[in-house]
């Protein structure tokens, strides 16, 4: 379902500047790094184990020794690579997200979780390492069925990099098969695909969802369509227009009935469904302004503030596993909208799921801007919540 991809990513000059090996020894990490970087994974091997006896003090030589046993299968030389490079810098970034993705394979799971969040706290060489890092924190949260913390990762990891292709095909994935959000993973899916290239494994796979989604799609469309046959949007506007001077005049029991005529007439006038939730929020009936914004949001999908405003109503009916739905699509259309991220961390806190809420409660922190006020004090509430 998911992948996890291993993303070797220390530039070679980095690598032949470390250690003061002899010539034959550096001679041999040029050719072993060019083979690595053709993914030639055996001849790899053979010139940087050849380059390892000569140059010891390098991580990250033993490091893409590592990765190349790993690419290959070869779990046990793969763990003795990362374990000298570790030895050698315990603070290597690469070399702890190696030894993650080894507990990875071999489904020592907790144990990965501690090797990639100790590589998120350690020197990466690049955003595109941190996004892989991130990536493959989400794989592991989510073979744990920590499907809130896995959905997390995959955002930041594409804030950290937006052309690092693998956080789309998972969060893609992770759409489809653990939150059914259809129209949500397709647009996953179709990024990825652009941001890859033909040799790349998991393209078909995108290539092949791209089209059951697609026909899948456009069945559930024509079939509202037909449904909506009986429209009449002349009749709707008259209402609509209607009920805006009934809500001028203060006339609220006429304005609500023209509104709700207007939405008869024509199951798709917006402007009468967001105007209906609007007025029923104002005159205090929050389980008819609930339902309201929640047909704005059926029948136009990109408008935020439907949905949000009908989370929020739907967090103070007490109706978290409705609220929780309602942000589930709205994190996937807009997902750094902030008030997405505070209301999600306000469900789990509510519900008693400390760690989830403060993963939310950590994300909304980082859509926010410094100087924003009550950053601090939401910090402080975030910072005492358990991990």
């Amino acid at each position: 379902m998911i992948r996890i991809q291993i993303t070797c990513l220390c530039a070679v000059c980095v690598l032949l500047a470390s250690g003061c090996g002899s010539d034959s020894g550096q001679s041999a990490l040029r050719r072993g790094m060019a083979a690595f970087g053709e993914k030639n994974y055996p001849e790899a091997i053979t010139h940087l184990t050849l380059a390892s006896q000569r140059i010891t003090d390098s991580p990250d030589l033993y490091y893409h020794l590592g990765c190349a046993h790993l690419l290959k299968g070869e779990l046990d030389p793969a763990a003795a690579a990362f374990k000298a490079a570790f030895d050698l810098n315990p603070k290597h970034g690469e070399t702890l997200a190696g030894l993650g993705q080894l507990a990875y394979y071999t489904k020592e799971l907790p144990k990965a979780q501690i090797f990639f969040r100790q590589a998120l706290e350690a020197e990466t060489a690049s955003d595109e390492s941190r996004a892989s890092i991130l990536t493959g924190l989400a794989l592991t949260e989510a073979a744990l069925r920590r499907n809130d913390q896995a959905r997390l990762c995959l955002l930041r990891a594409q804030q950290t990099d937006r052309r690092y292709a693998p956080a789309f095909y998972n969060l893609g994935a992770l759409y489809l098969n653990v939150y059914s959000l259809r129209e949500e993973a397709l647009d996953q899916f179709e990024l990825f695909v652009r941001l890859t290239g033909a040799s790349d494994p998991y393209r078909e796979k995108a290539r092949n969802q791209i089209t059951r989604l697609r026909a899948a799609l456009e069945r559930a469309k024509a079939e509202e369509l037909d449904a909506l046959r009986r429209r009449d949007p002349d009749l709707a506007a008259r209402r609509l227009h209607e009920g805006i001077d009934a809500q001028c005049a203060r006339q609220f029991t006429k304005a609500l009935k023209c509104y709700r005529e207007a939405l008869a007439a024509d199951p798709l006038a917006f402007n009468a469904a967001f105007g209906l939730g609007k007025l029923y929020r104002d005159q205090k009936q929050p389980a008819e302004a609930l339902e309201a914004f929640k047909r704005a949001a059926a029948i136009n999908p990109a408008h935020q503030d439907s949905l949000l405003q009908a989370a929020s109503l739907a967090v103070q009916l007490r109706r978290y596993d409705e609220a929780e739905r309602i942000l589930d699509l709205a994190i996937a259309r807009s997902p750094f909208t902030p008030e997405s991220a505070d209301l999600m961390a306000r469900i789990r806190h509510a519900q008693g799921r400390y760690p989830e809420a403060r993963a939310y409660g950590q994300f909304y922190l980082s859509l926010l801007r410094p100087e924003d006020k009550g950053r601090d004090a939401y910090e402080k509430w975030v910072n005492a919540l358990p991990k």
